[in-house]
């Protein structure tokens, strides 16, 4: 029979319990349980926070970069060297075509033009060749600009022969205060150099090279046969900003920025001559200025840019259906993801958000200034 173990002092000490029982046995899954829970949940949690910072940071980074590429464009509009007006360029030699076509890419007298907002895929590949139907994602507008760009050509050698640092089909602009020249490096040598204009000391004006920048949105960020098909991005397209741009004397495509899913152009248009816009227009060119088409455009003197873009790919659980997008402002909403489900049934589980910049044309604008 088993007797209590009596202390020295008097007390009695239970004896030595071996194991657990039942209950505490299980207080301890529970509480084990909850602990395990509670982690997967923090991580859980984590995962996500993490994500979403992830998609916000990449749409920025996408709207940073369109407003930067767009900006440059824009503040370089009009700018073909040293002239103070905006010039119509000679072109003394034939500078012949430039394909595919894409407009006029040598109308230098309208530095910026545009298409409205309602632009339709056909409507754009019309009036632009070089866009074609299946890379536009339509009704959206189209932005032209024409521009000197970059550094003046140098003589970097010292020799003295300008003609052997220019690309033979690159296109170049040369321009005092009141005449400029418009033509192919490899006409430098033998026809422009001697009509070029110079300083007192006979050193030659700057000479720029010479670009139309196109902008639009296209459907994918990489078609695999050169249109945009619903294969493309994984099968899952991802709407790009993309340019049309001279190499040479042909107009390319290239992509910018993914995720921008619409943009809004409004124009700043000048009707006091002093340089500072007084009021902004979807299409400066549609008559309501009761002014020529080219005469309305060359008072374009800042342009506000709205992007529309979204995470670059959809969630799951997001639901953007209760939002509703204004890109120009006028109070209706542009975009709603629930018009887009024809087409893009997962259009809803997209995260979006607006961006948005003024910009100065500042070489119209400094002109018209006086």
């Amino acid at each position: 029979m088993h007797m209590p173990v009596t202390a020295m002092n008097g007390l009695q000490v239970p004896g030595r319990q071996a194991g657990l029982t039942l209950v505490e046995l299980m207080v301890a899954l529970t509480l084990g349980l909850f602990l395990a829970l509670g982690l997967a949940v923090m991580m859980g949690d984590s995962s996500r926070t993490f994500k979403i910072q992830d998609d916000y940071a990449r749409m920025q980074e996408s709207a940073v970069a369109s407003l930067r590429y767009i900006g440059d464009s824009l503040r370089h509009a009009g700018f073909y060297g040293q002239s103070a007006a905006t010039l119509t360029l000679e072109q003394p030699v034939a500078i012949g075509a430039i394909s595919p076509a894409c407009g006029n890419p040598l109308d230098t007298g309208v530095p910026l033009a545009g298409y409205p907002a309602s632009t339709t895929a056909t409507a754009a590949n019309l009036a632009l060749p070089c866009i074609r139907t299946k890379n536009f994602r339509g009704p959206g507008p189209i932005l032209v600009a024409r521009l000197g760009t970059g550094l003046p050509v140098r003589d970097e050698d010292g020799d003295g022969d300008l003609a052997e640092h220019m690309a033979a089909n690159t296109l170049y602009a040369q321009t005092d205060v009141n005449f400029g020249l418009l033509f192919k490096g490899s006409d430098f040598a033998a026809s422009i150099q001697p009509i070029a204009k110079r300083y007192p000391d006979n050193t030659l004006f700057p000479i720029f090279p010479y670009q139309m920048h196109v902008y639009y949105v296209r459907p994918c960020s990489r078609p695999a046969s050169g249109d945009c098909e619903a294969t493309d991005d994984g099968g899952t397209p991802v709407p790009t900003l993309v340019r049309q741009e001279l190499d040479g004397l042909t107009m390319v495509e290239r992509p910018l920025a993914e995720g921008v899913e619409r943009i809004n152009f409004a124009y700043g248009v000048d009707t006091g001559d002093d340089g500072i816009a007084d009021r902004y227009v979807a299409d400066p060119g549609d008559g309501s200025l009761g002014l020529a088409a080219a005469d309305a455009w060359a008072r374009v003197v800042a342009v506000r840019v709205t992007l529309l873009v979204r995470s670059p790919a959809p969630i799951n659980g997001q639901d953007d259906s209760g939002k509703q997008y204004d890109l120009d402002g006028d109070g209706a909403p542009d975009f709603t993801c629930t018009a887009a489900l024809g087409a893009e049934p997962r259009a809803c589980q997209y995260k979006r958000a607006l961006f948005s910049q003024l910009i100065q044309v500042r070489n119209v604008a400094f002109r018209r200034g006086g």
